[in-house]
C-alpha cells in the first residue's frame, strides 16, 4: 500500500495560504491541487467534500487569528485596544482571509471566541471600574464599530491609511468611555 505523502495538516495550511492569495470564491478541489503540485485524490481522502474541507479549514484559520491577535499586542495598550486594533489590522492585511472567516462562513460562536471575549469584558469591568453590563455593552459597541471599519476596507469601501483607521478607533474608544 502506497504512503500518504500529502498530509490533512499540509492541506489545511495550503488552503489558507491559498484564501490569503486567490480568496474563498475560488478555492476548489482543481485549483488546490494545482496550489499544492498533486492531483486531486490527496484532498478527497483527507476530507469528505469540499465543505468538509472549508469548516476544517475555518477552524485552522481561527487558530491562525488567534495567534496573530496575540502577536501583534503592545503591552502600552489595554486588552481590549490591543484586541481591536489588531482585529482591523487583520482585516487590513488579510482581507481575503477576513472575507471568508467573518463575512462568507457562518459564525458558530465558538468557546475560544467566547472565553476570550469575557476575558476582556472583564478587563474592562476591572480597569474601568464599569458593571459587567455597563463593561460588556461598551465592548459590544466597540467591536460593532470595529467590524464595520474591517468591513469596509476588506470590501474597498474605504482605503484610508491604517493610521487614520487607527485614530478613529480610538476616538470612538474615548468617546465610549464618556
Amino acid at each position: 500500500m502506497k504512503k500518504k505523502v500529502i498530509s490533512k495538516d499540509i492541506i489545511l495550511e495550503k488552503s489558507l495560504d491559498f484564501v490569503i492569495k486567490y480568496g474563498i470564491d475560488n478555492l476548489n478541489a482543481r485549483n488546490l491541487a494545482k496550489e499544492i503540485n498533486c492531483s486531486t485524490q490527496p484532498i478527497y481522502l483527507s476530507f469528505d467534500n469540499m465543505m468538509d474541507l472549508k469548516q476544517q479549514l475555518l477552524l485552522h484559520c481561527r487558530r491562525f487569528f488567534e495567534t496573530y491577535i496575540n502577536n501583534m499586542f503592545n503591552k502600552n495598550n489595554s486588552l481590549f485596544i490591543n484586541y481591536i486594533s489588531s482585529y482591523i489590522k487583520f482585516a487590513y492585511y488579510y482581507p481575503k482571509l477576513y472575507e471568508f472567516m467573518f463575512l462568507k462562513m457562518e459564525n458558530d460562536d465558538s468557546i475560544g471566541t467566547r472565553n476570550y471575549n469575557e476575558a476582556i469584558i472583564k478587563k474592562i469591568t476591572e480597569i474601568g471600574k464599569y458593571s459587567y453590563k455597563v463593561a460588556q455593552k461598551f465592548f459590544l459597541q466597540s467591536f460593532i464599530y470595529a467590524h464595520g471599519l474591517a468591513t469596509q476596507i476588506v470590501t474597498g469601501y474605504i482605503k484610508w491609511d491604517y493610521e487614520v483607521i487607527n485614530e478613529l478607533l480610538e476616538d470612538e474608544f474615548e468617546a465610549l468611555k464618556l
